[in-house]
C-alpha cells in the first residue's frame, strides 16, 4: 500500500514539477520588472524614511542611531537603519528591496508547493508577482520589503523543523524569528500568534517538540522585547496615548476587512465607504472564518527536494509524536500569526496615530499577503464543475493585474528620493 501510494504522489510531482518551475521563473521576472519599473526613477519616501536614513547616516558617521532632532533613534527597530548603512546608497537600497522581493517570491512559492494540491500550487507564483502589496512597500524606503523576506524564511524554517525535527531547522527559525522583531515590532504580533497555534498543539508535540517550542518562543521574542523596553523607558517619554475609544478599534478593523476583501475581490478605493464600519468589521470576522485550514480532500505533493517520492520524506523525517506531521497545522500556524498581526494592530490604533486608514492597513498587512494566498488556496472547494473554479480563478487573475499594472502607473509617478537625501560613505570624509 505504501509503494502504491508512493508512486502516486511522486508521479504528481513528476507531472507537475516542470510546469511549476516555468511559472516560478515567469513570475520572478514579471515581479522584477513591476519592480524595475515603478522604481525606475528611484525610490521614494515619507516620513517614515526620513528617520531611517537618518538613522542609518548618523550611524556610519557617528557609530549612534539618531533621530533628525539628535535625540536616540527609537520609533521603529534597528535592523533596517543598520541595512540601509550597509548598502550605501539608494541605490543599494533599491537592489536590496529587489532581492527581497524575489527571494519572497522563491520562499512563498516553495512553501505552497509543500502546502498545496500541485495543480493549486501551480498559481501561487503568479499571484504573488501580481501582489499589490509588495509592490507597493517595494517603492518606498521603508522596513517592510525586508520583513517580508524574513517573514517568509521564517515560515519555511519552521514548515522544516516540523517536519524533520532537527535542531538546525529550529536554530533556523529562531535566528530568524529573532530578526523579526528587530525589523518591524509587528514581528512581536507574528511570534505571538505563532506561540498561541503551536502551543495550543501541546498535546500532538514530543516532549522533546515542547521543550524546543517554548525555548524558541523565548529566544525568538527576547530582542524585540528588549528594544520595546529601551524604546519605551530609556530613550525617551511615551508615544502612545490614551484611549480613542471603541469606535477606533471598530474603524481599524473595518479598514482591514477592506484590504483584505481587496486582496480577492475587484474593488475599489471608493469600495471602503460603501458599507458602515460593522459591516466591514464583520467581512473581517467572515473571512478568517472560512479561511480556518480544515481537512483537504486533495493532498499535497510534500516533496523536500523536487519530484521525488513521498517515501523519502516519511522515511526521513522525525515526526511530531509518533505519526507524520499534519501540514493543516502550519497552516493553522500561519491563519494564528496573521489574526494575531490585524488584531494586535487594530487594537493598537486606538492608543498611537499610525496603522489607521486603508493605506496604513495595507502597508502593515503587507507581509500576511503570501499567508493569505496560501490559505485562500488551501481553503478553495473542490467543486465538482471545472469550470466555475477556474472562472472564479480568473476573475482572481484579472483582477490582480488590473490592479497591480494601475497601481504602478500610479507609483511611478511619486517623486523620488534625490541622491543628497542618502548620500554614499565618500560624502562623510
Amino acid at each position: 500500500m505504501m509503494a502504491n501510494a508512493a508512486f502516486v504522489v511522486s508521479a504528481a510531482a513528476r507531472r507537475y514539477w516542470w510546469p511549476f518551475v516555468g511559472l516560478v521563473v515567469a513570475a520572478g521576472l514579471l515581479q522584477l520588472a513591476l519592480f524595475g519599473y515603478v522604481t525606475a526613477l528611484g525610490l521614494a519616501g515619507t516620513g517614515d524614511s526620513r528617520y531611517y536614513l537618518h538613522a542609518a547616516q548618523t550611524l556610519r558617521a557617528t557609530g549612534f542611531l539618531l533621530n533628525p532632532d539628535g535625540t536616540p533613534y527609537r520609533h521603529w527597530p534597528p535592523l533596517y537603519p543598520m541595512l540601509l548603512r550597509a548598502m550605501g546608497s539608494l541605490a543599494g537600497v533599491r537592489v536590496l528591496h529587489g532581492a527581497c522581493l524575489l527571494g519572497s517570491l522563491l520562499l512563498w512559492s516553495w512553501l505552497g508547493r509543500q502546502l498545496l494540491p500541485p495543480r493549486r500550487a501551480l498559481v501561487m507564483p503568479v499571484l504573488l508577482a501580481l501582489g499589490t502589496p509588495w509592490l507597493l512597500v517595494s517603492k518606498f524606503v521603508w522596513a517592510e520589503s525586508v520583513f517580508l523576506l524574513l517573514f517568509g524564511a521564517y515560515a519555511v524554517a519552521l514548515w522544516q523543523w516540523l517536519r524533520t525535527g532537527r535542531w538546525s531547522w529550529w536554530a533556523a527559525a529562531t535566528a530568524v524569528g529573532l530578526l523579526l522583531p528587530l525589523q518591524r515590532t509587528l514581528g512581536l504580533f507574528l511570534l505571538a500568534g505563532v506561540g498561541v497555534l503551536l502551543l495550543s498543539a501541546w498535546q500532538r508535540l514530543s516532549s522533546l517538540r515542547r521543550g524546543q517550542l517554548l525555548l524558541h518562543l523565548v529566544v525568538s521574542g527576547t530582542g524585540g522585547v528588549l528594544w520595546q523596553w529601551y524604546a519605551l523607558l530609556v530613550a525617551g517619554p511615551s508615544r502612545y496615548h490614551p484611549s480613542r475609544g471603541w469606535s477606533q478599534l471598530l474603524s481599524s478593523g473595518a479598514d482591514y476587512g477592506f484590504v483584505l476583501s481587496r486582496w480577492l475581490l475587484p474593488l475599489p478605493t471608493t469600495g471602503r465607504v460603501l458599507l458602515p464600519d460593522v459591516l466591514w468589521a464583520a467581512v473581517l470576522v467572515g473571512l478568517f472564518a472560512l479561511l480556518w485550514p480544515r481537512k483537504q480532500t486533495e493532498q499535497p505533493v510534500n516533496e523536500p527536494n523536487s519530484a521525488v517520492s513521498i517515501t523519502v520524506a516519511v522515511t526521513s523525517a522525525v515526526p511530531m509524536n509518533g505519526t507524520e506531521p499534519d501540514n493543516r497545522l502550519l497552516l493553522q500556524t500561519l491563519w494564528g500569526a496573521s489574526l494575531a498581526l490585524v488584531v494586535l494592530v487594530a487594537a493598537l490604533t486606538v492608543f498611537a496615530q499610525s496603522a489607521a486608514g486603508i493605506h496604513d492597513a495595507e502597508r502593515y498587512a503587507s507581509v500576511l499577503f503570501a499567508p493569505v494566498v496560501v490559505l485562500v488556496l488551501a481553503a478553495w472547494p473542490a467543486s465538482r464543475s471545472r469550470w466555475l473554479g477556474r472562472a472564479l480563478l480568473a476573475i482572481w487573475l484579472l483582477g490582480a493585474a488590473v490592479r497591480v499594472g494601475h497601481v504602478a502607473l500610479d507609483l511611478r509617478r511619486v517623486t523620488p528620493l534625490t541622491t543628497a537625501s542618502f548620500p554614499g560613505p565618500a560624502h562623510d570624509r
